[in-house]
């Protein structure tokens, strides 16, 4: 079970709430690290998240069926929201977010814990993992979207833990194989390791072991290559938001790998 992933989730929802609440008019507005969406926006998929679990709003007729894309669905669930006032968005996020925290416990609890759950656009997951895949959502946002040096915010954010970033790289690493298909099995021509230093400490080597088949991540050493990076930047890099070069030292013959690295693109 991945227990340590509730803890993860509620610590960054309450950071969250902390930052909104105390965001000025311009800093609601300003561009996020997500392409196309506002500070507001970036708050508005997290609250929208939240309710989606427990009472969602319905989608306009123009609007269905939603995208088969992952992220072209979240854009659909920021759209209805964008005209809403700050004051509607943070209390969605807080209502919301708060019993979705109360209700994830369950999750880890047989016969639910392994239960598998297919996401829509990202695979098939044990149930247990929903709380990683949270924690994942939350920091990212917070840390690399809303937060400078990636975000617009200039606020002092506590670093995250060791247990709260591995839960993070553990949903990463569970949805590396699954989330782009064939693009990325054909980028990897050789095993690569990720070894990741700083809190969420942790190794990781990705290997295609059927030249026809997808990929495999398991969390060893071995690979032809190696990349070392913060787990911190691996949130940054591993979903593309910024270049794997510059935030990664390397090992071995590193061309082997490039191209798998270039297309990776977690989300």
């Amino acid at each position: 079970m991945t227990v340590e992933a509730l803890a993860a989730h509620e610590a960054f929802h309450h950071r969250i709430m902390e930052v909104a609440r105390a965001l000025s008019e311009p800093e609601w507005i300003a561009p996020s690290a997500c392409a196309g969406w506002r500070v507001r926006d970036v708050v508005a998929h997290i609250g929208a998240g939240a309710r989606n679990l427990i009472d969602p709003l319905p989608v306009p007729d123009e609007r269905l069926p939603l995208p088969s894309v992952r992220e072209r669905e979240h854009d659909v669930h920021v759209d209805i929201r964008r005209g809403w006032p700050i004051a509607d968005v943070l209390e969605e996020l807080d209502v919301y977010g708060a019993q979705r925290l109360a209700r994830l416990g369950a999750l880890q609890e047989e016969p639910l814990a392994s239960a598998p759950l297919e996401v829509p656009g990202l695979g098939t997951y044990p149930m247990h993992a929903v709380a990683n895949g949270l924690a994942f959502d939350c920091f990212c946002h917070l840390y690399h979207d809303i937060a400078a040096p990636g975000g617009p915010v200039q606020r002092e954010l506590p670093p995250p833990s060791h247990e709260e970033l591995y839960p993070v790289v553990q949903w990463m690493m569970w949805g590396l194989p699954q989330m782009q298909g064939p693009e990325l099995d054909e980028s990897l021509i050789a095993p690569v390791t990720i070894r990741l230093t700083g809190p969420g400490e942790s190794t990781w080597t990705v290997r295609r072991p059927d030249p026809d088949g997808g990929l495999v991540v398991e969390e060893t050493d071995g690979g032809d290559a190696a990349v070392v990076s913060t787990a911190f930047d691996f949130v940054s890099w591993g979903t593309a938001r910024t270049p794997w070069r510059s935030a990664c030292e390397t090992e071995g013959d590193i061309a082997l790998v490039s191209g798998f690295l270039s297309t990776l693109n977690i989300v």
